[in-house]
């Protein structure tokens, strides 16, 4: 019967003298995580290279929903623990291969030995173990490289592990142990993968979504807190500000060259990114640009659009297919709410003939006939609406946004 779950971390394994606080905060991760969906609260530890979770009695699929929603977890296994002796190992081992003697089957064994001090070599104790196997059970073969499951014995410092089944995980740093970002969040396929993306390399971040009563809907917001939620679920929340950027766009379409709506918007939005970020602690805007999809995810139409910014861009679709793109969305929940027909407030006002490559001179001239525009962005920030959004069904807080810091919470 299984005992542990044993858990493997890939890329934390070369963070050198980081690597300490990348794995407390894989713990940690995983405690509030399992604390989220079940109200159990785990013991998780680190065992030197690998992180150990006691089942206490539970199957170890209970844990399985909460493991797959958590970011720096390469794969994991549920195990039979053992002493530190050959003869446990062997008799753990064949107990283990008990389900699969009734039938014909190959396998092969694979000992990692982690701990050096146990005097048998992990080639050796492949082959002692192999040997007690088919001694034991007459119908499976031993095959090293066309087998039908594979046996490992993982020699730690405290006891073995031993199991048959591994299941992957989401692969990437934890969160929280990448600094801060905020993410423009349209409602659209990219956006929420992109934020998803993102947070896998640790990153925490806060979304910000442009809305335009009325020109778009109540839908089309409830669309958005929905998606946010449904990212929330690899983390714990996802804050959302809703930004009012209806009299901009009007003043955009009063005053500036209809073709370079999109452009303007996205300068803007920028502009109103960077102020909320650095309210918020946070060092980066992340986009879900996908590199030539639309006229406003040209080269031209990037490089005169990060023009009015210094801070980073991250942009972590930006080679990606569409088709990759999608199958990330129905991966993680997003896609089916990303498609339903609710309009944003770049598809509302989207010109007939965008311009794919817009120039930097021609934008800011178009821009100096909007009155008082830098008004405008501090009535839009200073107007915006916070929610709170959980992944555990939680009911969303709705705030005023404040900008004197971040939440590190």
């Amino acid at each position: 019967m299984y005992d542990h779950l044993l858990i493997r971390y890939g890329e934390l394994a070369l963070k050198g003298k980081n690597q300490k606080q990348f794995l407390k905060t894989l713990v940690r991760n995983i405690k509030h995580q399992i604390k989220l969906d079940t109200g159990v609260s785990a013991e998780v530890s680190d065992i030197r290279g690998r992180v150990i979770l006691p089942l206490e009695g539970r199957a170890p699929e209970f844990f399985y929903p909460s493991l797959d929603r958590v970011f720096g977890i390469a794969s994991y296994s549920p195990v039979v623990s053992t002493a530190l002796s050959e003869e446990s190992i062997l008799e753990t081992a064949v107990a283990e291969m008990a389900p699969f003697a009734d039938a014909p089957m190959t396998f092969r064994v694979t000992v990692k030995r982690a701990n050096k001090r146990f005097p048998i070599r992990s080639m050796e104790m492949q082959l002692a173990v192999a040997e007690k196997i088919l001694a034991t059970y007459p119908s499976l073969t031993g095959n090293l490289t066309d087998y039908d499951l594979e046996l490992n014995v993982d020699i730690r410092f405290d006891q073995a592990y031993i199991y048959v089944s591994k299941r992957p995980g989401l692969g990437g740093l934890p969160l929280g142990t990448g600094g801060r970002a905020v993410a423009l969040l349209s409602g659209g396929i990219d956006s929420p993968v992109a934020m998803w993306s993102i947070m896998k390399r640790g990153v925490v971040v806060e979304a910000i979504h442009f809305h335009s009563y009325p020109y778009t809907s109540q839908q089309a917001e409830e669309k958005v807190l929905t998606l946010a939620e449904k990212v929330a679920k690899y983390g714990g929340h996802v804050i959302v500000h809703l930004v009012p950027f209806t009299h901009i766009q009007e003043a955009i379409g009063m005053n500036c060259f209809e073709n370079l709506r999109i452009t303007l918007m996205r300068r803007i939005m920028l502009r109103i990114a960077e102020q909320i970020a650095c309210g918020r602690n946070a060092k980066a805007i992340v986009t879900g640009d996908d590199l030539g999809q639309v006229a406003s995810q040209t080269i031209e139409s990037i490089y005169t659009i990060n023009n009015v910014t210094t801070m980073p861009i991250l942009r972590p679709l930006i080679a990606f297919d569409k088709l990759d793109i999608m199958a990330i969305a129905k991966k993680i929940d997003t896609y089916e709410t990303s498609i339903l027909p609710y309009e944003d407030c770049c598809t509302v006002f989207v010109p007939r003939e965008p311009k794919t490559k817009p120039k930097v001179e021609e934008c800011e001239h178009n821009e100096a006939l909007i009155p008082d525009l830098a008004g405008l962005i501090s009535d839009a920030i200073a107007k915006t609406e916070t929610v709170v959004c959980y992944g555990d069904g939680r009911e969303r807080v709705r705030k005023p946004i404040e900008l004197s810091q971040g939440d590190d919470k």
